[in-house]
């Protein structure tokens, strides 16, 4: 039983993207939730297919704005691995480098927002002007500050123009000295605390359960690191820490993102110092002739799985499985029980991205053809 009924979303303040949550509350306190999904679907998957690898590079990195990098490295790592490819010594280093800059732009970005959602609107400023001297770095290395077109099968579009290092070494020195004064008001701001702690707590237990990545299954105290479970790239040759948070609440999992970005400035700068002086080769295109193959990486908000099936170098069948798809169904438990004032701060607290989880096909049994869009919106979304 319960009082009412209350829609939160799929339009509202603290959503970034849209999701409708019907929270059924027993006065201030949330006892069951109905999850509604569907708003933005745009059919990636079913894009991929009859188009050559190259223009599915392009495709795959627009599947998100903010992790559109980990989503290009996963489809080149896939796809590298069909040909039996490895990159040389120069590239890897490069594409790390990208890797962890849209890392720490993500998990800025995410801090902004996390104190956007109880009202600590001077932090989220001072955050977000410390990301955009991240996204100065990203747009003088690839020309985009959003989405890259940096990775090429066995190579990158481009090497470090001139005068890149000098703006990377000053940016992320800049960055050095400011993110720490910002982290501090983070973790003993007694609002912060009062509003985070003891708040969407996820047990152990839970986080192994449900399957979770990312700084949703470390800040619980599970190892995920990709990065460390499946080096790929330059990570076998980096010295870092897997973040691991044993609080399981929303502020375990922001000190698991604060702590991140010390280890992203780390890597970035170890990189920096192990780049050979010989420019990256020119690219070149390999056909594929024939081949599956699947790609994964650590994205920021966990591991992101990219899976390709190839013929005369036309992809026939391309799969993705986000972080967010992966942690999006405990959310529910995190709920309940809640009060209904946590709603936004607990949502916030797993980075949901909407847009990159939204890739199912679903086929009607007895029937041959996909179901159209206005048909599963009557049978899942109604």
């Amino acid at each position: 039983m319960h009082d009412y009924t209350m829609p939160f979303g799929p339009q509202h303040p603290s959503l970034k993207e849209p999701i409708n949550l019907a929270l059924e509350l027993d006065g201030n306190y949330i006892t069951g939730v109905k999850m509604r999904f569907g708003y933005v679907h745009r059919g990636v998957e079913k894009i991929f297919e009859g188009k050559d690898v190259q223009k599915v590079l392009y495709v795959a990195e627009r599947v998100c704005g903010i992790c559109s990098y980990a989503h290009s490295s996963a489809c080149t790592r896939a796809m590298e691995g069909i040909l039996g490819l490895e990159a040389p010594t120069r590239v890897k280093l490069l594409r790390t480098i990208v890797a962890e800059l849209e890392r720490l732009h993500s998990h800025i970005l995410w801090a902004g927002f996390g104190l956007h959602e109880i009202g600590f609107q001077s932090m989220f400023m001072l955050f977000w002007r410390e990301r955009e001297r991240v996204l100065d770095i990203l747009e003088a290395i690839t020309g985009g500050r959003v989405h890259h077109n940096y990775n090429k099968l066995g190579s990158v579009r481009y090497d470090l123009p001139k005068g890149c290092e000098e703006l990377m070494r000053k940016n992320i020195a800049e960055l050095e000295e400011n993110l720490p004064g910002l982290i501090k008001e983070f973790e003993k701001n007694s609002v912060v605390l009062a509003r985070f702690k003891k708040v969407g707590k996820i047990s152990r237990k839970d986080a192994i359960t449900y399957g979770l990545v990312g700084p949703m299954a470390r800040g619980s105290g599970v190892k995920s690191d990709i990065r460390k479970i499946d080096p790929y790239e330059a990570y076998d040759d980096i010295r870092f820490n897997e973040i691991l948070e044993e609080g399981g609440d929303a502020y375990a999992r922001a000190k698991v993102r604060l702590t991140e970005l010390g280890e992203s400035i780390s890597i970035i700068k170890q990189c920096m110092s192990l780049l050979p002086p010989k420019p990256a080769e020119k690219w070149k295109w390999p056909p594929i002739k024939t081949g599956e193959g699947f790609g994964r990486v650590e994205a920021p908000r966990g591991e992101d799985f990219h899976y390709y099936e190839i013929e005369d170098n036309i992809v026939t069948r391309g799969k993705i499985r986000t972080p967010t798809l992966a942690n999006i169904m405990i959310l529910e438990k995190m709920l309940i029980g809640a009060e209904i004032g946590d709603t936004p701060v607990i949502v916030a607290s797993f980075d949901p991205c909407i847009g990159c989880m939204e890739r199912t096909m679903v086929i009607d049994k007895g029937k041959k053809n996909w179901f159209t869009e206005s048909e599963f919106r009557r049978k899942f979304c109604d």
